[in-house]
């Protein structure tokens, strides 16, 4: 795997576990104690996920499942299938993940909402992207997109970078851009979250693909602003480590090692496992400040 695929994989592993609301059947009053323990453990799984303990996040949305399969929430149910499958991924148990999606899209009996079906779809396309099957994750990233437009879903912004993001990786840089850039709209532009940043950094190495070096790291250095604002390590290190590479194609060494320098120092300071940089990004920064190190005489 290429550096910059490796890279790929760390920019789309953030997938924040969600908070189900309740969508069941059974009386009101039996649904509201059941989901509202069912919502305790969903919040609790998301904190334990976000500090990298998938022992304790399974463990409290496994939980959580339970209690909405007790009183057929269907939205909570498809809520925790979704984060289960992506506890797996976290912890690299791909098989586990797919098996756990096979429900959500094979129900028996029981219809799932189309905008849980999208998060299902856009985690079985980063599945398939961790494993290099880039024809069944542009297979998946077209079945949320479909999903997403048929439900009006908020995810769209969301679709459209890991669309864009499956082109690139199939060297389709031109369209890539084009899916980049309706991500950036549709997720609300420089004031938008997380997504607007994606879509930057999608840019940002679509224009690295191109060579176009002096508008890459235009894109990384916004990227960077906005994941700044956000408080996102591991993505703060990702945007320094793009405007680093980016410096290195256009010649100017003594730029790229700040900005690495940079880089290595968020990656040193974050404390958090799960929102700090990954290790192959720390293993980049460090190879490429070697490589610009000053020749012994």
């Amino acid at each position: 795997m290429t550096a910059m695929n490796k890279n790929v994989l760390i920019a789309l592993a953030g997938f924040v576990l969600l908070t189900a609301c309740g969508g069941g059947q059974a009386p009101a009053q039996v649904v509201s104690g059941q989901v509202d323990h069912s919502t305790s453990y969903n919040v609790k799984a998301r904190a334990a996920f976000k500090r990298g303990d998938w022992a304790l996040a399974m463990k409290f949305s496994s939980e959580a499942l339970r209690l909405s399969r007790s009183v057929e929430d269907i939205v909570g149910t498809a809520t925790n299938l979704v984060n289960i499958a992506a506890i797996y991924r976290a912890r690299g148990d791909s098989d586990s993940a797919h098996e756990t999606l096979r429900e959500l899209f094979n129900p028996v009996g029981i219809p799932y909402p189309e905008g849980m079906l999208v998060r299902g779809a856009l985690l079985k396309a980063l599945l398939y992207i961790d494993s290099g099957d880039l024809n069944a994750a542009s297979k998946w990233a077209d079945k949320a997109e479909a999903l997403c437009k048929s439900s009006r879903c908020q995810s769209i912004s969301g679709v459209y970078n890991l669309k864009g993001r499956v082109l690139l990786l199939r060297d389709k840089v031109t369209e890539s851009l084009k899916y980049a850039q309706k991500g950036f709209s549709s997720g609300g532009g420089s004031g938008g979250g997380s997504e607007s940043g994606n879509s930057l950094r999608l840019m940002a190495d679509a224009y690295m693909v191109l060579k176009e070096h002096a508008q890459a790291e235009k894109f990384y250095g916004q990227a960077l602003e906005l994941d700044k604002k956000l408080g996102l390590p591991s993505k703060i290190a990702l945007d320094l480590l793009g405007m680093g590479n980016a410096s290195i194609g256009a010649g100017n060494h003594e730029k790229a090692r700040q900005y690495l320098l940079r880089a290595l120092d968020v990656s040193k300071s974050s404390s958090v496992r799960a929102q700090g940089p990954s290790e192959e990004t720390k293993e980049e920064i460090n190879v490429l400040l070697k490589t610009l190190e000053p020749a012994e005489n």
